[in-house]
């Protein structure tokens, strides 16, 4: 028989006790944590009737749930990918886009407002990033570059300036700048041919000034603006400027005046020698020594070359706004006398002092010692000698100046340019002029009847109407106008002649008839007046640099290759100083 110990007994009962004291703790714990659950918010979808849940997760915290948001679908574009190179980018304004470019991705199509698809709104429309941009392309005039106003330089201008002098519009120098004169002279332009009147040669104008049609100005023709000058000219300037301008706006461009001329173009010539201050005294018409020595005056200080002889270039020049005035008077027209003062005695001075006559001062006044020079003058060259320097003195102490030369050939001579040129050939041209009957004349009426010079008939024979045709064009062109259809009109009017071919150098001292096919293309050109010599002087070496100034070419005076390849192409500028 086993006994138990008493105090084993105890132990056994507090053990117990124990144990069910802890699972009466765990007990209560776990009602506590049962009374925390919260089950979640059932979210119901009545668009498409599901029931969301919680997924079937289980937490050991307490979590706040988050609203939803019912997101907007959004409808699919219908490609993904834009053919750009169907659109049109050379227009000005918005052409329809591609087949393949839907209105919901890209909005440039030029509708106004978003498409609706179905309930959904597209946000407020944007053009993508890598649209390309449409500009309006500028106004051109009808030769293909902008439009030609205050400011505007270059070779477009320099033609547009020459046809307003063809046209009696403009008296400056075509010189590339389009300044104060050219704008006047396009608003005067504009006002007589019923265009609107802004002083910018715009398609419209520009299509007017070339065309058959063009309005030559007219004592009537004159601008807004110009009626509008400042009342404020005294009575007296205005009268000054009528008389100045009287004295040689119906100067003749296209003659030639030289020693023997005589008669009312060679009395325009001196007052506007007068009026620049080469001459002094009144004008008299007849072309003698003492002109003769203010027009190489006035060649020399517009880097004309001096040869004494008005042709077209001086003269062009001389009528111009642009003509430079003399630093001293040259000469005088008229009688100077003891007692007389000023810069015509002290130009008949220097001159007696330069032949040896005179030893005072040059101080311009005609006293004791200026008598006595001229009367010895007078009487070394057989004059009166009564000590008065009157014309036919003046004339003598020019003619020994220059050494008794009359300053060039007659005008009628086989050498002028007038009658070489009836015969003139280069580069396969050969001139064409009135009388002719050829394929040739033709030729020539299809061409200008093309250009809008000719509406006569294509008959092959050059009359009247041809002619003035011919004349037409070249004053268009910036060329001698002579009427006749030489090597260079040709070459200019047909086009197309390149700059090439092979030449030999001509320079000063050479001869020939190389020499001459270059003197009359640069006589065509309106650089070079002189004779059809055949000698390369120093007259056709001027001309020739002047040629190659305006051409681009290296300026050194001799006709190289570069040089005549660009004189004898259609590419040839005419001279425009």
């Amino acid at each position: 028989m086993i006994v138990k110990h008493p105090h084993a007994t105890d132990r056994s009962r507090h053990a117990r006790l124990k144990r069910v004291a802890v699972a009466a703790l765990l007990l209560a714990a776990c009602v506590a944590l049962s009374a925390c659950y919260m089950e979640p918010d059932r979210v119901v979808d009545s668009n498409n009737g599901l029931t969301v849940g919680d997924g079937g997760q289980t937490f050991d915290t307490v979590v706040t749930p988050t609203p939803s948001v019912t997101p907007t679908p959004t409808p699919a574009p219908t490609s993904n990918e834009v053919d750009w190179s169907a659109w049109d980018f050379g227009n000005d304004t918005a052409t329809n886009p591609p087949s393949n470019v839907s209105p919901t991705n890209a909005l440039i199509s030029g509708a106004t407002s978003a498409p609706q698809i179905g309930t959904a709104t597209l946000p407020p429309t944007t053009a993508p990033t890598n649209a390309p941009s449409v500009t309006a392309t500028p106004s051109s005039t009808s030769s293909g570059s902008s439009t030609l106003k205050m400011g505007s330089t270059g070779s477009d201008v320099k033609r547009l300036q020459q046809r307003l002098k063809d046209l009696g519009y403009l008296t400056g120098s075509a010189d590339g700048d389009f300044g104060a004169a050219t704008e006047q002279a396009v608003r005067d332009f504009q006002a007589a041919n019923g265009l609107s009147v802004d002083g910018k040669a715009g398609t419209r104008t520009i299509e007017k000034l070339y065309s058959s049609s063009a309005k030559k100005k007219t004592t009537s023709s004159s601008s807004s603006s110009s009626s509008s000058s400042s009342s404020s000219s005294s009575s007296s300037s205005s009268s000054t400027s009528s008389s100045t301008s009287s004295s040689y706006t119906n100067g003749k461009t296209d003659i030639y005046l030289q020693l023997g001329s005589s008669g009312a173009q060679v009395k325009i010539l001196q007052n506007r020698l007068i009026v620049l201050g080469y001459l002094s005294g009144t004008a008299d018409g007849e072309f003698a020594e003492t002109t003769q020595a203010a027009v190489i005056a006035f060649q020399e200080r517009n880097s004309i070359y001096a040869d004494g002889i008005a042709g077209p270039t001086t003269l062009t020049k001389l009528y111009s706004e642009s003509a430079k005035k003399a630093s001293s008077v040259v000469g005088h027209l008229g009688s100077l006398r003891e007692g007389t003062t000023g810069s015509a005695v002290r130009s008949l001075q220097q001159n007696l002092k330069t032949l040896g006559y005179y030893t005072g001062s040059v101080d311009g006044d005609y006293g004791s010692g200026t008598t006595a020079a001229v009367t010895a003058f007078q009487q070394s060259s057989g004059l009166k000698a009564d000590g008065i320097a009157g014309k036919a003195t003046l004339n003598a102490i020019y003619a020994a100046l220059n050494g008794g030369s009359s300053g060039g050939s007659s005008s009628g001579s086989s050498s002028s340019p007038a009658n070489y040129g009836k015969t003139a050939s280069s580069n396969g041209y050969t001139t064409i002029t009135t009388g002719s009957s050829s394929t040739n004349v033709t030729a020539l009426q299809r061409a200008l009847q093309a250009t809008g010079y000719y509406s006569g008939s294509v008959d092959g024979s050059y009359g009247s109407g041809t002619e003035a045709a011919v004349e037409a064009y070249q004053r268009a062109a910036g060329l001698r106008v002579t009427g006749m259809a030489g090597p260079t009109t040709q070459r200019l009017l047909y086009g197309g002649t390149s700059e090439s071919g092979s030449y030999s150098k001509l320079d000063v001292g050479s001869t020939g008839s190389a020499v001459k096919r270059l003197q009359y293309a640069l006589y065509e050109l309106k650089y070079y007046d002189g004779d059809i010599s055949g000698t390369y002087d120093t007259v056709t070496q001027n001309a020739v640099m002047v040629f190659q100034e305006l051409n681009g070419l290296a300026i050194d005076g001799v006709a190289g290759q570069q040089t005549q390849q660009k004189l004898f192409s259609s590419n040839a500028v005419p001279c425009s100083i």
